[in-house]
């Protein structure tokens, strides 16, 4: 029986071979499900459909962000057919970026995945589209808390969890105490990926970087809260790499840029919770270990 992915294939024009389903394909799932195709050619592609908030207009920001960087010699998955609307969710076919990431991430693999970032940023600078509609900056906490009901989050969580939601609040206002007080809202923006993981950088059996992928939340933002979303954390040569090779381009992290990145990580993990209280919402049941899990992280002490 045809499935959404082979009618979404065929009304894209890449009917004639089966989708392959690789990741979020259960069709409740509400973020990003993908499916490896071949074209009449025999080219592979991924059939791609997008987190259950995605629109059209903040899409369109995406693929600028894409095509800008394909301009750049960047390999990364550019829109090769639609998108197109079907039962609800947008779709797309992307291209297909080879390789794999790094298991295990070694130190000079940090190293090098810090200079990518900063050879990124500097192929961004000369692209200015305005923020992506429906985006804010990661600490803006009460904007965001707003787009993803951080309230009825809270309220849904009291019901099952009261110390956790007092726990969230708590949260919460610790990380607005933490944005006015480092002026986090005023650092200087850019176009940032959003996810600059070691597992968005594909690599070849060379070792040489082949493309990156997943730029489903690249907006604008500063450039510290990208090396904290990049998970600096725990990768301590991501800084070192990003500043060596920033600084040769001419672009190194200022000195308030440096001090931001360790409230940001506090406001990050306030994020964190935010978004495990939206599925939750949405799945009707909380992992409650997870959001635990991320209000100790939190820098907020359980009361």
């Amino acid at each position: 029986m045809p499935t959404a992915a082979d009618d979404v294939a065929a009304e894209l024009g890449l009917s004639g071979a089966r989708p392959t389903a690789m990741q979020g394909t259960d069709p409740a799932h509400p973020g990003n499900g993908n499916w490896l195709l071949r074209t009449g050619d025999g080219q592979p592609v991924v059939l791609r459909r997008y987190h259950v908030l995605r629109t059209e207009q903040d899409l369109a920001f995406e693929a600028r962000v894409l095509a800008h960087l394909t301009a750049h010699g960047w390999n990364v998955p550019t829109t090769v057919a639609g998108p197109i609307r079907y039962d609800g969710r947008w779709w797309a076919a992307t291209r297909f970026v080879p390789g794999c990431p790094h298991r295990d991430e070694t130190p000079p693999q940090q190293v090098e995945r810090g200079g990518l970032l900063a050879r990124l940023h500097a192929d961004l600078r000369g692209l200015d589209p305005g923020q992506r509609p429906g985006f804010f900056q990661g600490c803006d906490l009460p904007a965001m808390g707003d787009f993803q009901d951080w309230d009825l989050g809270v309220r849904a969580l009291r019901e099952v969890r009261p110390d956790l939601a007092d726990w969230a609040d708590a949260a919460m206002a610790n990380g607005q105490r933490l944005v006015a007080q480092y002026g986090l809202l005023e650092l200087p923006q850019t176009v940032v990926h959003g996810d600059f993981a070691e597992w968005n950088l594909h690599f070849g059996e060379d070792g040489a970087l082949d493309g990156v992928i997943d730029f489903d939340l690249t907006h604008r933002d500063s450039r510290s809260w990208e090396l904290v979303i990049a998970r600096v954390h725990r990768s301590p040569g991501l800084l070192m790499g990003y500043q060596e090779a920033a600084a040769d381009l001419g672009m190194p992290l200022t000195a308030d840029e440096l001090v931001a990145i360790e409230p940001l990580q506090q406001v990050f993990r306030v994020n964190m919770v935010m978004a495990e209280l939206w599925n939750g919402r949405h799945a009707g049941t909380f992992n409650l270990s997870t959001v635990e899990r991320q209000l100790s992280r939190t820098g907020v002490p359980r009361a």
